[in-house]
């Protein structure tokens, strides 16, 4: 009996999965309405000392969402100096709502990313990643002039998106 054929080999398609090529750290946050008086008010000073006291060591190896639940109005040199106790203890940092953490990481990485493997291959995007839109058409953007082909979703049901003429 002969083994199954793998239709995604015989096809030559490289599957790309998002999530394995830009994997996520731990994910952490500072909510900058705790150094503030109630939550509201940022005097430097006293803002100064509460970031000096606190632990900056529990967000070793995170990528950390700095942000603020109230309605405080905060200075920009406040998310600076957030940033400046956090750099030495974490992968990554940005100013934005936790939630879009995962995907201002990975646009990152993908900025980083080394797209040589990529040049004249017919490319799968898997398509049950839970990276963002705004990741996945990024990839897009950046692999369309080098690649041959880009399909989108798995190998029993994609859709072409690209072919290079």
């Amino acid at each position: 009996m002969e083994a199954p054929l793998n239709r995604v080999e015989a096809a030559g398609l490289l599957t790309v999965d998002l999530e394995k090529l830009l994997p996520l750290p731990p994910l952490g946050q500072v909510d900058l309405a705790q150094f503030m008086e109630e939550g509201l008010l940022l005097r430097e000073k006293p803002f100064r000392s509460a970031l000096k006291a606190h632990d900056w060591n529990q967000y070793a190896g995170q990528a950390v969402a700095i942000h603020v639940s109230t309605e405080a109005i905060v200075p920009p040199w406040a998310y600076l100096l957030v940033g400046m106790y956090l750099a030495p203890h974490v992968v990554y940092y940005a100013v934005c709502p936790p939630e879009k953490l995962p995907e201002q990481y990975q646009l990152m990485k993908l900025a980083e990313l080394d797209l040589t493997p990529f040049r004249d291959k017919k490319i799968l995007l898997k398509g049950c990643a839970t990276v963002s839109p705004s990741v996945l058409t990024e990839f897009f953007r950046r692999v369309m002039p080098i690649a041959h082909l880009v399909f989108y979703g798995e190998a029993c049901s994609s859709v072409p998106i690209y072919k290079k003429k």
